[in-house]
This record gives C-alpha cells, structure tokens and sequence, in this order.
C-alpha cells in the first residue's frame, strides 16, 4: 500500500505543480482522473497521496501545495484535514492561510519533489511521523506567516556573486545546490556556529541547515564565504533573534577561517 501510494505521488506531483503553477484548482475526481483511475472510486486514495505531498513539502520546508490545490467537489478545501488534534484544530487556519497566500515558485516544486524521494516507501501516515521527528517544529513553521524576504531565505537557504532570479508568479532567487552541498559536507553534520552535532536522519547523515549569512535580498553572494551550517536554533535566532547583526559578524568570522580567508569581509 505505501508504496502504491508513493508512486501515485510521484506521478501526481507534476499535475498539481502544473495546476498550481497555471493558478488552477483541481478537485480529488479531476486528479484521480488524470492519473488514469475511476475518478468514482478513488477520490479517498487521491486524499491519502496529496497527503503524502504535502508531508514532502513540509519536510522540505515549503507550504501545503497539494492541500489548496486538489480541493473537495465544492471546492472547500478538505474538510477533515488538519482536524486530529487540539493542535491540528487550533492552527488548522494559519496552515490553510499561509499555503493559500504563498506564491509557489519552481525551487519550492524541486524542494517537494527532493523531499518525496527522502520519504521513499512510506505511507502518508508513517511519512507525516518521519516529518514530525526530523524538523520538530514542523507544525510552527507551516503555520508561521513570512514576516519578511529574508524568512523566505531561510527555509530554502542554500553560489554566484550575482545569483540569477527565477521568475515565476513573482520573482525568487535561484541558489546553486552545489553550494549546499559543498557546505555540508565542510560542517560534517555539526552547526558551524555552535559545534553542535546535528541529529541523526533516517539516511545516516547528520542535520544541519544552511544559512546565507547577509541574505540573496540584501546582496548577498550565493558562495561558500557566505554559506554557513546551523542547527536550526541557531538558524531560527539569526532570522528573527535579537542578536542578529552580532551574530552576522560572528558567523562572517567563522566561516572565513574555515575557508582559510582570515576575517575578510564577505
């Protein structure tokens, strides 16, 4: 069963990319339908996959794509989704509010579609459990509105001097996964800033995020010099702390050394 599930998500996740792109609704019937199935008998199994979607949307650190846009026949959005719990019911409106008003771009369909594969043979069930322990406060992040360019930065945060922009229904700056990479691999799954070791994920690798230092909206080059790993506190405290130009100097210096260029400015 899971994995029928996860090959119907891989099948189903460029028709909603396609829709949501397009600024198109597509309902459970419709989407069952285009994906070669009695669109009668299978609006609930269609549930279960946009459910998995978005569970890799989430891991992946963007909003809930297949939840606005394969909708009930009325076009109401799923009414039983987000209702299990206190928690579910008490944000289910801030989750529903923020992924309607995003502007999906082409790096926010890439991160969903990279997540999926991290969620490989996993049901919808066991796959929002996978979530749940790999970005704790997954729930927080999906309900928290973008309180400037800089948030949407940090959720997707991974080099040119000049990095392109992506244009889409607005304009994104477009990062080089090289880059991500790279910095992973110098941090050897520990924060940058702190020392930290990351968790453990389900792959064997170590948890870290990264982070551009001054951000792609402010200048920011998308390089090594500028890119640095941090457990999500720290992560979190460099966007919205009150700390943050000290901590912008500090992590400058760090990352320099680490690249063998003293304390050059970035």
């Amino acid at each position: 069963m899971s994995t029928i599930q996860h090959e119907e998500a891989r099948k189903l996740l460029p028709i909603v990319t396609s829709a949501a792109a397009t600024h198109r609704l597509l309902t459970y019937r419709t989407a069952a339908q285009l994906l070669g199935r009695d669109p009668h008998k299978n609006s609930r199994m269609v549930a279960q996959v946009c459910d998995l979607l978005d569970a890799a949307a989430a891991l992946g650190g963007v909003p809930l794509l297949a939840l606005v846009t394969v909708r009930e026949l009325s076009g109401d959005i799923n009414r039983k989704a987000w209702t299990g719990d206190e928690w579910s019911v008490a944000h289910r409106e801030a989750i529903i509010n923020r992924s309607v008003h995003h502007q999906f771009s082409d790096a926010d369909f890439q991160a969903i579609s990279e997540a999926l594969t991290r969620l490989d043979g996993k049901s919808n069930r066991v796959a929002w459990e996978f979530v749940r322990q790999a970005v704790p406060d997954v729930y927080l992040r999906l309900a928290e509105p973008p309180k400037s360019a800089e948030y949407l930065d940090a959720i997707d945060d991974i080099g040119t001097d000049t990095p392109n922009r992506v244009n889409t229904s607005g304009l994104t700056y477009a990062r080089d996964p090289r880059i991500r990479e790279a910095v992973k691999r110098r941090a050897g799954g520990t924060c940058e800033f702190c020392g930290e070791l990351g968790f453990k994920c389900s792959n064997g690798e170590r948890y870290v995020e990264c982070h551009h230092i001054i951000a792609l909206a402010d200048q920011g080059a998308d390089r090594m010099t500028n890119v640095i790993a941090l457990c999500p506190n720290h992560h979190r405290e460099a966007h919205f702390g009150e700390r943050q130009a000290a901590l912008e100097k500090e992590m400058i210096q760090k990352v320099m050394i680490l690249e063998g260029k003293g304390t050059a400015t970035v």
